[in-house]
């Protein structure tokens, strides 16, 4: 039973998933105040000391990573045998219910996800972690629609186990590369293959291979060429296709070599793959069947005849083909090479095709980067390519830059806005002040504003209120009481207690305040930190000293009363009657710091320090 609570920090609220090693859990974290989600290992892992050490290794380097297309580690923990992993918190839903909603997926669709997949596995490529097991169940897609790559590490810490393909399977099968399948190293490649299945199944909605038994997937994955695409969904382009067939190589080296370079061929379409085929190598040599004399002269016959009729089907090919050579290649209208249009503006791209009565075709409109607005991003037929004239070329055009528009979350909770604003991939930054409006823990405003339009991977600021403005008081005068006292005397005006320090001092006994940071009668806030520093004595010695007080003449009699303060405290020590113009004489015993307080007819008249 796992606890409610994980490190004294993450709260437990809710499972929200399981798969074959954890069960996922909803938690909002107490320090921080904010809604992630817990992965906790089930129990024959977390038996399994090996595998928890390279869990921990292989979950504390995926930490590392921090890319808007990755679920982001916060923390991973153990509390007794209980071991997990603390994650970024995704509202959304995966890769695999989106395909068993919508496949296939439209063509730009499919693209724009396997696009974002790239660029995730790219970064962690660039930081030498392999995921080793990309599959539709890993992937999580956003509500605004962002591609979240998930299980980094946890992924590499299963596949160095002996992989099995029986019962509870580790990962799926549908998706495992031939090396992997054949337990040999293994290289950022096994996840370009991984992802070519992933692409093949959103845009024809089944998997590359099934069968009844997992082993015989595996094998199919190691020795079967996939079905075309384009033979289930017709609508897939070519070139795709051909990036398809070269992600899922069976030999490693033959795949991309890097998730950039696909990610770039993606966007950019490149007619090159058009026709690409899946190389042969590895395959059996073919056994032709034995010769026998048996039937000989009907054999020999049936050549001859066959001879014949082959000799008559060339000689019409020569007449055929030489026709068209003497026509210059017109026998079917005139070719053209489609010329490169790709960066070009559409205006310009469409006049170059007109003069080779070639006509453009619209197919999509996608935001990019790397091309301005009306430029051409991608071609079909490609460039060089021989086609006729009067031939349609599709091509995709460039919306500009992708701005995101700035979600509002003014008057929301922080740990709320937190999770708007990651899961449409911007940065966020904080600042906190005191508001009388909004509650503490809440957004006062935000900057960019809500509604305009941003780049992705921007900042938004927010600023977050602290609660209400607190009352000012002033600071009291602690110096001289003793700690008890001070305690009850900040406590008293909504004051906390800071720190206490204590040194040798010979003004003030043991445990009397002789210093306070912030001086008595200063405006402060309600729950200002006090800090203090108290005597360890030995304290004062015994002093004796002659006061001499000359009294004015303005009176003919004074009431003349002295009290004393000094480090025992104060105390009443004259009260006498006077004629105006004396002088009052007094011999005064005190300890540490002394002043007397003069008071003349019940008024004050003056302060004597000692």
């Amino acid at each position: 039973m796992e606890p409610t609570i994980l490190g004294n920090r993450y709260e437990l609220q809710e499972k929200i998933g399981e798969g074959g090693m954890s069960y996922v859990y909803r938690a909002r974290c107490q320090i921080l105040d904010r809604i992630v989600a817990i992965k906790i290992l089930k129990e024959e892992y977390s038996k399994d000391q090996a595998f928890v050490g390279r869990f921990k290794t292989e979950a504390m380097a995926a930490a590392r990573l921090s890319h808007s297309n990755i679920v982001n580690i916060y923390d991973v923990g153990q509390q007794d045998d209980v071991y997990y992993i603390v994650m970024e918190y995704i509202e959304g839903k995966t890769l695999k219910d989106l395909i068993a909603e919508e496949a296939p997926l439209p063509v730009g669709r499919a693209i724009d996800i396997a696009v974002m997949i790239c660029d995730g596995i790219q970064h962690a490529h660039e930081k030498g972690i392999i995921h080793r097991d990309i599959k539709p169940h890993n992937i999580l897609i956003t509500t605004s629609g962002m591609v979240k790559v998930a299980d980094f590490g946890i992924a590499q810490a299963i596949s160095k186990k002996t992989i099995t393909f029986g019962g509870n399977i580790v990962g799926s099968v549908h998706y495992i590369s031939p090396e992997q399948a054949k337990g040999e190293p293994l290289t950022v490649a096994t996840d370009i293959y991984s992802l070519g299945c992933v692409l093949y199944e959103m845009l024809t909605g089944k998997t590359p291979f099934d069968a009844e038994s997992p082993v015989t997937v595996a094998l199919k994955h190691i020795h079967d060429e996939v079905v075309s695409p384009r033979q289930i969904n017709e609508s897939i382009p070519m070139a795709l296709e051909g990036i398809i067939y070269r992600a899922m190589e069976k030999v490693p080296e033959k795949r991309f070599p890097s998730a950039e370079k696909m990610r770039n061929d993606l966007l950019n379409m490149n007619g090159a793959y058009a026709g690409y085929k899946p190389g042969h190598a590895g395959r059996d040599t073919i056994v032709m069947p034995p010769i026998t004399t048996e039937g000989t002269d009907a054999m020999v016959k049936k050549r001859k005849l066959r001879t014949a009729g082959v000799y008559v089907i060339i000689a019409l090919l020569g007449l055929f083909f030489g026709m068209i050579v003497m026509l210059g290649g017109n026998f079917f209208g005139q070719e053209v090479v489609v010329p490169d249009i790709v960066g070009q503006n559409i205006n310009q791209a469409d006049k170059e095709l007109d003069k080779l009565k070639l006509i453009m075709d619209v197919k999509d409109k996608k935001f990019n980067d790397e091309f301005k607005k009306d430029e051409i991003i991608f071609q079909e037929p490609g460039k060089g390519q021989k086609v006729k004239e009067g031939k349609h070329i599709e091509v995709i055009l460039s919306l500009g830059s992708e701005k995101i528009k700035v979600p509002n979350v003014v008057g929301k909770e922080l740990a709320d806005a937190e999770i708007i604003i990651g899961n449409e991939g911007f940065e966020i930054g904080i600042d906190k002040i005191y508001d009388d409006k909004y509650k503490e823990g809440y957004i006062i405003s935000q900057e960019p504003r809500a509604g305009t339009r941003v780049a992705k991977n921007s900042k938004i600021d927010l600023m977050v209120s602290k609660g209400p403005t607190p009352d000012k008081i002033p600071m009291p005068k602690l110096i001289g009481l003793t700690l008890e006292e001070a305690q009850k005397q900040i406590q008293d005006s909504k004051l906390v207690l800071g720190e206490v320090t204590k040194k040798d001092s010979n003004d003030y006994y043991a445990d009397q305040v002789i210093e306070q940071d912030t001086k008595a009668e200063v405006m402060v806030e309600e729950g200002t930190t006090v800090n203090l520093v108290v005597s360890k004595g030995p304290g004062p010695v015994a002093q004796t000293q002659m006061v001499e007080i000359p009294l004015p003449r303005e009176s003919d009699y004074y009431a003349v009363v002295i009290i004393q303060h000094d480090a025992k405290g104060k105390k009443k020590i004259y009260d006498q009657l006077h004629v105006g113009g004396d002088t009052v004489n007094l011999m005064v015993n005190y300890f540490g710091n002394a002043s007397l307080d003069i008071q003349l007819n019940g008024k004050p008249y003056r302060v004597r320090k000692l």
